[in-house]
């Protein structure tokens, strides 16, 4: 008898503005938990820690620098979720979502939409001087009523790692492929 077994890689769904110079890029914050949009959904402590953290050390580990909110070059915004259709308006009317302006990139305006699912997990980089989405990705993290806490990070923090493989090439990309070459 013979058994064959057939693992498929999950992948990020990813789209952004073209236009955006994403190489200028630098330093990131996040919304406070006692802003608008920590308002926008009911999560648990553990979880929106689990996120945050997650988010922090994939662009602490890119290269990108964490400053406060009026001095950052992007704000870092999430949703996670569920089966309430009104929270995730909520939520794109509080990032300005545009899924027809986020035209760049591996996913079509329908690939991404067809992506949002409950269970998934949505990061936006939001441009603060517009206050409106210019990334946007989506990962379906796939909970299960059993999972501890250990595996509910690392299926988060996986997925905000494949969400970042997608971030537009730009200075911190070719500074690091540039640092890697070995003199001449």
């Amino acid at each position: 008898m013979i058994n064959l077994v057939a693992c498929s890689t999950i992948t990020a769904t990813t789209s952004f503005r073209d236009g955006f110079d994403f190489s200028s890029i630098e330093s990131y914050s996040t919304y406070g938990r006692n802003s608008t949009f920590g308002d926008l959904q009911n999560l648990s402590d553990s979880t929106r820690n689990n996120i945050e953290l997650a988010i922090e050390q994939g662009f602490d580990g890119n290269g990108f620098s964490y400053k406060t909110l009026k001095k950052a070059d992007i704000v870092i915004a999430y949703h996670l979720l569920d089966h309430r259709a009104f929270e995730l308006e909520k939520y794109n009317r509080e990032v300005k979502y545009c899924g027809y302006c986020l035209r760049a990139g591996q996913a079509t305006h329908a690939e991404l939409e067809n992506k949002l699912r409950p269970g998934s997990l949505i990061l936006d980089i939001i441009d603060p001087k517009s206050q409106r989405s210019v990334w946007r990705s989506v990962y379906p993290l796939k909970f299960k009523a059993d999972d501890n806490s250990r595996e509910t990070q690392e299926k988060i923090t996986t997925a905000v790692d494949s969400m970042l493989r997608d971030f537009p090439q730009g200075k911190k990309s070719k500074v690091s492929a540039n640092s890697s070459k070995e003199p001449a």
